[in-house]
């Protein structure tokens, strides 16, 4: 898995870099500005809902999809990237803690 992330991280930067270089200065459109921003969410999302859901879509942990649902919610409310992320872990805490 640190491989895997280490992989994204460096394709992140990679794809980040490209358009100062090439662009000398200039900006990307619209577009391509939001897809570039978005980019190191999907990348993690997609490794999370790979370790969550596993290669063969039998390793769900209902704890695990408990916290997730939280930071969802959490984030659909606002509450920001460090709160929904702390309520997701408190929450996935909480059910372990009960179940």
């Amino acid at each position: 898995m640190l491989w895997t992330v280490l992989a994204f991280a460096a394709i992140n930067y990679a794809i980040k870099a490209i358009g100062p270089v090439l662009l000398h200065g200039r900006r990307f459109p619209p577009r391509v500005a939001a897809f570039v921003d978005a980019l190191p969410a999907a990348l993690l999302a997609g490794m999370l809902a790979s370790s969550v859901v596993g290669a063969s879509g039998r390793g769900l942990d209902p704890t695990v999809l408990g916290g997730l649902a939280t930071v969802a919610v959490a984030w659909s409310l606002r509450a920001g990237q460090f709160g929904s992320v702390l309520l997701g872990v408190l929450a996935t805490a909480g059910l372990r803690h009960v179940g």
